[in-house]
């Protein structure tokens, strides 16, 4: 009886070490499969994001900068720009990515580094008027620029950016202009041309924003 015993003890030892071998060696293919997933994905694109070559041409629709002006294709030459839609009512992606932007141009300036300039454009024209939109934007930094206009324009550019957006009501409240916009949350990259150059992706950190920047404009 102890003879058996002990065959059954020995037996599950090596089922167990075997299990084990084998568990061992699936983990081992899947660290190789998660790092050559990941060098694969740096080799694709050297940003959390994607680079476009060539670079995407604009057609920019008179809209309204938030100092009552027309916004052109002039106010997209002669140096970067970062683009980012959203709305003053939007309750979180909008200020914390703004926010981010912010800092990431602290750093950059502190730095002596060039930080291009940002432009927030709303998608909710409706209620984001011109002076709501100055307010909104300079709140964050001086120099950021809103935009705003007829929904028709905003829409023909979003359509040409890749961007899209969608009102949702709020579940919340039953007022008429009580809603939601479910929108993209990229960083858009236009290089001096006004040409849409980069799609940089959230998560979106100060440090990765100006690492994503720095890289796609040392590109040749």
């Amino acid at each position: 009886m102890a003879l058996k015993t002990n065959f059954l003890i020995g037996a599950a030892a090596i089922v167990a070490m075997s299990a084990g071998f084998w568990l061992s060696s699936i983990q081992h293919q899947q660290n190789d499969s998660d790092i050559e997933v990941s060098e694969a994905r740096k080799n694709f694109s050297p940003i959390q994001g994607s680079i476009l070559s060539p670079a995407r041409k604009i057609a920019v629709p008179a809209l309204v900068k938030d100092n009552g002006e027309t916004f052109s294709i002039d106010d997209l030459s002669g140096q970067w720009h970062l683009l980012f839609f959203g709305y003053t009512h939007c309750p979180d992606i909008c200020p914390t990515t703004m926010g981010i932007l912010a800092q990431a141009k602290k750093t950059a300036t502190a730095n002596k580094e060039m930080f291009p300039g940002v432009i927030f454009i709303s998608v909710d024209p409706e209620r984001d008027k011109v002076e709501m939109l100055g307010e909104y934007v300079q709140y964050f930094d001086e120099d950021f620029i809103g935009v705003t206009g007829d929904p028709a324009l905003i829409k023909a550019l979003t359509l040409q950016m890749s961007v899209v957006y969608m009102k949702m009501p709020a579940e919340s409240d039953s007022k008429a202009d009580a809603y939601l916009v479910d929108h993209s949350s990229a960083l858009l990259l236009l290089n001096p041309e006004g040409r849409l150059k980069a799609f940089l992706n959230p998560p979106h950190e100060p440090a990765l924003v100006l690492r994503d920047i720095q890289t796609v404009i040392s590109q040749p």
